[in-house]
Parts: structure tokens; sequence; C-alpha cells
């Protein structure tokens, strides 16, 4: 079994195709990691969707995130924005 990579609340986080820091972490587990990102509200995260994490920074796989995740962070990378849909 893999090490896991030491993930702790207040972590920054990044995503891999940038440098800025999207979200903090609030907590996480084997599986999972809770992110909380200003303005927009908490997402329960995969833990392969973290590509590292060390010394306070957490860093995403782009790819592996959740499109409402990506919106929320501006990452979207020409997919439409899912909170752009009509509500009927």
């Amino acid at each position: 079994m893999a090490a896991q990579l030491p993930i702790y609340p207040g972590d920054e986080v990044f995503v891999d195709d940038g440098r800025d820091i999207v979200a903090h972490v609030r907590r996480s587990n084997l599986r999972e990691v809770f992110i909380f990102i200003e303005d927009t509200g908490d997402f329960t995260l995969p833990r392969d969707a973290v590509k590292s994490a060390d010394d306070g920074r957490v860093v995403l796989i782009c790819q592996k995130l959740p499109i409402e995740f990506r919106a929320a962070i501006g990452h979207l990378h020409g997919e439409p924005d899912p909170r752009d849909a009509d509500e009927d």
C-alpha cells in the first residue's frame, strides 16, 4: 500500500496547471479530502485527485476534478459552466 500524502487542515490548495491558491483543506481521511473554496463552499474530492502534498501545499490534478469544482475555481478549459444552465 502506498504511503498517504500528508494533508492537514488549513493547507493551501493549488491545481497542477496554475500557481494561484484556489482553496484550503478543511480536513481529510484515507479516501477523501474536504476542500473549502471562498465564496463558493465545501467540496469533497477523492484522494486520487491529489498529485502531491508537502509543506502545507496540496496540488490537485485538474483532469480528475469534478466539473462543478473546476467551475468554482475557473478551470473549465472550454467546457460549459454548469452554473449557467437554465433552470426550468
